[in-house]
């Protein structure tokens, strides 16, 4: 399985916080490497574990964490924040290799059981998912018949989450920037239930930023809030 490098932010504020954190990620299977500078706040993982995992594991120390970068050739994510309004997520993209696309994902909201992602056509969320088009399959791409923006099926728990990390040998970042992705029934290639656009989004040590420009909050008051989608 090929890891993928992540980088996180860790309010830190002594060395007995780095040691709890080395601590949290000790003997995890999955996590190869792990760097922290203290001064910086960064937590740098490589892992083949999700998002999400990583994220509950630094936060199980009982401190603030922030995703802020991916390492590969280019990243980007999509915040589910059209169609069903009780569905909700954030997937993330990253072009680990030339071949290789990571696609790591977390969904609240969903029917337990099965359900198909894909990429579709438009980026284009006015009308919610009845404008992003049909499911992406360029005119170059015929690969025994399979639809090249079809990724598949994921699983929802009982509590309606389902969190994902999936290799695509298919699918190039640069060919999905700008597009949208979708979540629908298993058996229906109809309109999705929950869709958002696929947006560039920083690499590793691409993000220095720790207060937003807009309105001076600091990411740790983005972290705090409760309903931020972008938390998951």
């Amino acid at each position: 399985m090929t890891s993928t490098v992540i980088e996180f932010l860790v309010k830190m504020t002594c060395k007995a916080c780095v040691d709890d954190i080395h601590k949290s990620l000790d003997s995890v299977v999955g996590i190869k490497k792990v760097d922290i500078n203290l001064e910086k706040g960064s937590v740098v993982i490589e892992s083949t574990l999700s998002t999400l995992r990583l994220q509950e594991l630094l936060e199980s120390t009982g401190r603030p964490v922030a995703v802020k970068g991916y390492d590969g050739s280019s990243a980007g994510v999509s915040i589910l924040e059209a169609g069903d309004a009780n569905v909700n997520g954030v997937v993330r993209f990253v072009q680990a290799t030339p071949d290789v696309c990571i696609i790591d994902g977390t969904v609240d909201g969903l029917q337990p059981g099965k359900h198909r992602i894909a990429i579709y056509e438009c980026g284009d969320i006015s009308r919610g998912c009845k404008s992003i088009g049909n499911i992406f399959n360029p005119d170059y791409y015929n690969v025994n018949k399979k639809v090249y923006g079809d990724i598949g099926k994921i699983s929802a728990e009982r509590n309606g989450r389902s969190e994902f990390r999936l290799e695509d040998n298919t699918i190039k970042l640069s060919d999905v920037l700008g597009r949208a992705f979708g979540i629908g029934p298993e058996h229906n290639n109809g309109e999705p239930i929950a869709c958002g656009i696929i947006a560039r989004s920083a690499g590793l040590f691409q993000n220095p930023k720790t207060i937003c420009a807009c309105d001076g909050t600091t990411i740790w008051d983005e972290v705090a809030k409760p309903n931020s989608k972008s938390n998951l």
